[in-house]
């Protein structure tokens, strides 16, 4: 008697600590955006809840493949129990479309409970990822696959090698892979697709993303990929296979080609593009809303997307008259693998200095090329409003200047000459010496003052052309303590560029390397500063457009730093 109470109470806890776990009754798969004719796994799962009676929806127009598969499990954590009870299906996708499956429902005692509801998208297949007639009869292929077969210069296209096949594979290895050419290729490591199930002419294949370039068309044309060549080992049953050995066949396997059509981005773009071709976001800060005339205005733009990182510039935006503009910096340049594409995030710096009181308004702006859309689409951010305030300078006054206050002492001092003129004691000879040595001051005064202005403006230059290096210098050097190649050689190529840019006051529109140079030597600059200017920037473009970076950062860095000095003693 004493022992079946016990039982009894045991049960009782077991009972009461299954009902304390949270319960759930949910429908899920294992992906929810699926090509036509590929099959995925539908899933309804009770977890902690006393009933086995589920009910799946209608799921047409997609065909039940395989199922139902039953599972159920129990653990102990703890002392804390939990199980679950599961039916899962195999289901082929049809045509593309989005297709929303309504929940699946279970009677618990008089109590009907439901799913959740799914949605599944069904994308059609491309043309490259088409086995043909002969692959669809072998036990085992290989295809390379593309996301897209018309691509615009800048953008990403995904190649993929796959693997299909109904076999137990041993090994298998890519023996010949020919360069794409006309594309930069990048590949992606430690692809981890899950394996997929595929029916071709009713059979089902097992497939495998074995290996994923992230190909960068560098020109427009007509170009082939492929065939690539894998070798197979694959076991064969010959009488001669034991438990511990088993006999193999080896293969080589040649893969389809490709046709990849590349175009230029349409030549109309806006001011505003940035050279991204793709999918972009992007979003803006500003450091003050409320500044003093001279003082610095930081605005930062954040754009992330999935073009060409090396093509992805700092755009050019309209802003008001009274802010001077310098240039643009990179402050981050990141890459990261989200999915099967890279997505790039670079921040760029933007600096205004008001020469007045104001209040400006500033909004950000940025265009880039969109493969879906075919044109450009063009984003922005705030509007920001600058409230711009009177500063104070050294001597305790205002910072501007009243133009009227030269006027008015000018009238007093020709009241002062008609009153001279009129007095009885004066006579024409006396008058005319006075006016001409007035006349005289007064010239020699005005070339003073603008030989006083042109070297305060000289001045005002070389302040600003100096400020904007250093500022880049100091982001070259956090670059360099963090490794950062490529940011580093985008601030060392704006450093030393941006300062001759600034210092000989020439136009954004003559800013190429080679406009540089030719001014460089137009102006009959020492030989060895013109030198090191196109080394500098040599070495800059191999490490940016080419992802190169063997020179020494440290040297690189001391080049910078020996030319701006150079400059700076001239």
């Amino acid at each position: 008697m004493l022992r079946r109470f016990r039982l009894a109470w045991v049960f009782i806890i077991f009972v009461h600590i299954i009902q304390a776990q949270s319960p759930r009754f949910i429908m899920r798969t294992d992906r929810t955006t699926v090509a036509e004719g590929e099959t995925f796994i539908l899933e309804a799962v009770l977890e902690n809840i006393d009933t086995k009676s589920i009910k799946l929806p209608d799921v047409s127009p997609f065909k039940i493949v395989q199922g139902p598969s039953i599972s159920t499990s129990l653990s102990i954590v703890n002392g804390k129990s939990s199980g679950s009870y599961s039916q899962k299906y195999l289901l082929q996708a049809p045509k593309s479309g989005k297709y929303k499956l309504s929940p699946a429902t279970a009677q618990l005692g008089n109590k009907t409970i439901r799913t959740n509801e799914i949605v599944v998208e069904v994308v059609k297949q491309h043309v490259s990822a088409l086995p043909d007639k002969t692959e669809a009869k072998s036990e085992t292929f290989f295809r390379i696959e593309t996301s897209s077969e018309k691509a615009y210069i800048g953008q990403q296209v995904v190649l993929n090698y796959v693997i299909y096949t109904r076999q137990n594979l041993s090994s298998y290895n890519i023996v010949d892979e020919p360069k794409p050419e006309g594309f930069f290729a990048e590949p992606l490591n430690d692809v981890q697709d899950p394996a997929q199930r595929k029916m071709l002419n009713g059979k089902e294949y097992y497939t495998q993303v074995i290996r994923r370039l992230i190909l960068n068309p560098q020109k427009k044309g007509n170009f082939t990929i492929g065939p690539v060549k894998f070798s197979v080992e694959i076991p064969v049953e010959n009488g001669n296979s034991s438990f511990f050995f088993v006999e193999t066949e080896r293969k080589i396997l040649t893969s389809n080609t490709i046709k990849l059509t590349v175009f230029d981005p349409p030549k109309e773009a806006p001011t505003s593009f940035c050279g991204g071709v793709g999918t972009f976001e992007m979003r803006a800060t500003v450091n003050k809303s409320t500044v003093k005339i001279g003082e610095a205005i930081n605005v930062i733009m954040t754009v992330s997307g999935d073009g060409d990182s090396r093509l992805l510039k700092a755009p050019d935006w309209s802003y008001p008259a009274g802010l001077e503009k310098y240039e643009p910096s990179t402050t981050q340049d990141e890459t990261l693998v989200v999915g099967d594409r890279k997505k790039i995030t670079k921040v760029f710096e933007y600096i205004f200095v008001p020469s007045k009181d104001s209040i400006y308004t500033l909004k950000p702006e940025l265009s880039y090329f969109s493969p879906e859309t075919g044109k450009y689409e063009t984003i922005s951010a705030g509007p920001f409003s600058i409230n711009v305030v009177h500063g104070v300078e050294e001597n305790g006054s205002k910072a501007n200047h009243n133009p009227t206050s030269n006027f008015e002492e000018l009238k007093s001092e020709n009241h002062n000459i008609l009153s001279l003129r009129n007095s009885p004691w004066l006579s024409s000879w006396h008058l005319a010496a006075i006016l001409a040595v007035i006349f005289s001051t007064f010239i020699a005064l005005f070339i003073k003052k603008r030989k006083i202005q042109s070297s305060k403006e000289g001045q005002a230059l070389q302040t600003k052309a100096s400020f904007i290096a250093m500022k880049n210098l100091e982001k070259a050097n956090k670059f360099m303590m963090e490794e950062n190649h490529k940011a580093f050689y985008e601030e060392i190529s704006q450093a030393t560029t941006g300062y001759i840019l600034k210092k000989y006051n020439i136009a954004n529109s003559d800013s190429s390397i080679s406009n540089v140079i030719k001014f460089l030597e137009n102006n009959m600059l020492t030989n060895d500063v013109i030198d090191k200017y196109k080394e500098i920037q040599k070495k800059c473009e191999v490490a940016r457009f080419a992802g190169m970076y063997d020179c020494n950062m440290g040297e690189m860095y001391h080049d910078a730093l020996w030319l701006i000095n150079r400059f700076e003693d001239k």
